[in-house]
């Protein structure tokens, strides 16, 4: 659980936006928050999925989400486990508010994606080359783009992001390194 996880930004050309995460253990929120949170969250994904749709061709359905705050030590059972193969792309976030986002794909869903968008995928992560890890990057930054320009317009914000890092990983492992990632680049700012 403690091997270091390798974050790959591969030379293609990629954008440099993202969607806003906070942490959250340390934050106390109130029903109020939590409705704002799940409002900014709904808005966000139901762009989110449209652009997914419009990537890929086919439609989208989407469950009105769930929003809760978590202990970051859950997130790996939201994807399935410590020890699930999972492929995870990063991105610290700038302007009128910092921080961190992170999006998380288990492998079936990566391999999913990788059929529609080019038409075969790896069939273990040793496999993922430069043009999978570039097509993930792009959903990545198409998806988290989608949910940041939500936030941002529904908030006001100016909001950033830098260019993303992707890895494919066990689930515990790029949990804790996006962790030591956002912890180290807070203790520097």
């Amino acid at each position: 659980m403690d091997a270091p996880v390798d974050w790959v930004r591969p030379t293609g050309k990629t954008s440099a936006t993202g969607e806003v995460s906070m942490g959250t253990e340390n934050l106390s929120f109130g029903m109020m928050e939590m409705s704002a949170v799940h409002e900014i969250a709904n808005i966000g994904l139901g762009h989110a999925t449209t652009s997914l749709a419009e990537l890929t061709g086919r439609p989208f359905n989407m469950s009105i989400p769930n929003v809760d705050s978590v202990p970051v030590a859950t997130i790996v059972n939201l994807v399935g486990g410590a020890e699930t193969t999972c492929l995870g792309v990063f991105m610290p976030i700038a302007g009128d508010v910092e921080g961190h986002i992170a999006f998380l794909f288990p492998w079936d869903s990566a391999t999913k994606l990788w059929e529609m968008l080019l038409g075969s995928h790896p069939d273990s992560p040793e496999e993922v080359g430069e043009l999978e890890a570039s097509a993930m990057l792009e959903v990545g930054n198409i998806l988290n783009s989608s949910f940041l320009n939500a936030i941002a317009d529904m908030a006001g914000l100016a909001l950033h992001a830098t260019p993303p890092l992707v890895s494919v990983e066990m689930a515990c492992a790029i949990v804790q390194s996006i962790v030591a990632e956002a912890e180290q680049r807070d203790v520097v700012a």
